[in-house]
């Protein structure tokens, strides 16, 4: 097993290591650990990770870009993680388990059962296309397809600030993994990603359309609970702020 761990701070990164070598039955070829998200970039794309341990504070950078890059249905990660509060997030990205800050023996342990049974399951060369293909194949692709696009356009479901992968599968009357799957595959994309796209083009086109009118109440307005990830969504998907793009649309409109 080769499993790559990114987290900015050595110390914790020696500790998970030390439990890896200490947990018995789990046969580990390698374990490197890298400090950024460049250098995690790197590995991921040229070498065979089968475990990803994933710190979501990179020196203030969002662990989660890396998922955006690399989705989970590609590289098997496990959050390490003192903020509790992401846990949702992370498991809406698809990652196989969540430890909480510092982790214990037994709690990784069973990380590593979890990543075993899935490994097992979904991720044996072809056999993990079958099983994909397998979770999709009673599924009307083309239904399913117009039924999102008329939620997320018509509908305008991601306004729902409540809005998460398993409130989306309702709605599609599918299995959160079959959507997770469907946007992974078909959409090359993964939920959080697919909600931002809608929501910050909503935003831009308000911000347009009403250019006296707050920033903030459009950003609570297309779905965000948060300013700060708005602005932060937003900048990501648009490389510049929101007053950046405010003004740049009033001197084109001049």
């Amino acid at each position: 097993m080769k499993i790559l761990i990114l987290e900015d701070e050595p110390v914790h990164a020696k500790y998970l290591t030390k439990l890896l070598n200490t947990i018995s039955g789990v046969s580990i070829d390698e374990i490197k650990h890298v400090s950024s998200l460049d250098e995690a970039n790197i590995h991921l794309k040229q070498s065979s990770i089968d475990v990803f341990f994933l710190d979501l504070n990179i020196f203030g950078s969002d662990g989660f870009e890396i998922l955006d890059q690399f989705p989970t249905t590609t590289v098997n990660t496990i959050v390490v993680s003192a903020n509790t509060d992401n846990a949702i997030r992370a498991f809406e990205y698809g990652v196989i388990d969540f430890l909480a800050k510092p982790v214990s023996e037994d709690r990784l342990r069973l990380a590593l059962e979890r990543h075993s049974l899935f490994a097992s399951t979904y991720q044996k060369g072809s056999e993990k296309q079958n099983n994909i293909k397998s979770r999709l194949l009673q599924v009307d692709l083309d239904r399913l397809q117009n039924r999102l696009s008329h939620l997320m356009e018509v509908e305008k479901i991601y306004l729902n600030e409540d809005l998460s992968l398993e409130v989306l599968a309702e709605e599609l009357e599918l299995h959160p993994r079959q959507l997770s799957e469907f946007l992974n595959g078909k959409k090359q994309t993964n939920f959080n990603s697919f909600l931002h796209s809608y929501r910050i083009k909503e935003a831009k086109d308000l911000l347009i359309k009403y250019p006296e009118k707050n920033v903030s109440d459009i950003g609570f307005e297309v779905g965000y609970k948060s300013l700060s990830s708005f602005y932060d969504a937003f900048k990501k998907e648009l490389k510049i702020t929101t007053s950046e793009f405010r003004q740049k649309a009033s001197i084109l409109s001049q």
